[in-house]
C-alpha cells in the first residue's frame, strides 16, 4: 500500500496557513506521479494492431512450414533420381543400348509416396558416334497437384 500521508500533511498546512500552496501530485513507490491510465479507446486500439500483427506472424510461419516441406521432399526425389541414374548408367554401360522405357514404385517404406519413370534411348546422330539419353524421373503427390524432379543424362 502506498503511503499518501506526506501529501494529506501538506495539503492540511496548506489550509491552516490560509496560503496558496499548488497543488502537489502524490507520488507512486517508485516515483512517478500517478497517472490516470490508459482510456478504453487506446487498449482497443493497441489489441487491434497486436491481433493484425500475430495473424501475419501464424501466415508466415505456415507459409514457412510448407515451403519446408517442400524443399524435403524436392530435395529426397532428386537424391532418388539420383541413386536411379547411376543403377541405369551402370547397368547401361553393360550392354548393347536398347530403347526402353520402365517404372515403378520404391521399394522402401520411407518412399512409399514416390513413383518413378525411368526412358533409355540412343540419340541419333550424323556422324558415327554412339550417344545415349537416359532420363529418370521422380514423381510424388502434393496435394492436388503431381510433382516431379527429372534428370537427364547423356552417355
Amino acid at each position: 500500500m502506498i503511503d499518501n500521508s506526506e501529501f494529506e500533511i501538506r495539503n492540511s498546512e496548506c489550509k491552516t496557513r490560509k496560503t496558496e500552496c499548488k497543488k502537489d501530485v502524490p507520488y507512486s513507490a517508485f516515483g512517478i506521479p500517478y497517472s490516470r491510465g490508459f482510456t478504453l479507446l487506446e487498449v482497443m486500439v493497441a489489441v487491434a494492431i497486436l491481433a493484425m500483427v500475430l495473424v501475419t506472424l501464424l501466415g508466415v510461419k505456415n507459409t514457412s512450414a510448407k515451403n519446408a516441406m517442400l524443399s524435403e521432399r524436392i530435395t529426397t526425389a532428386t537424391l532418388l533420381a539420383k541413386r536411379m541414374m547411376t543403377e541405369l548408367l551402370v547397368t547401361a554401360g553393360t550392354g548393347a543400348v536398347v530403347q526402353k522405357e520402365d517404372e515403378g514404385e520404391f521399394p522402401e517404406e520411407e518412399f512409399k509416396g514416390y513413383t518413378w519413370k525411368t526412358a533409355i534411348a540412343p540419340v541419333p546422330l550424323d556422324i558415327n558416334v554412339k550417344l545415349t539419353e537416359v532420363r529418370v524421373a521422380v514423381l510424388w503427390k502434393e496435394g492436388e497437384r503431381q510433382e516431379q524432379v527429372e534428370l537427364v543424362s547423356y552417355e
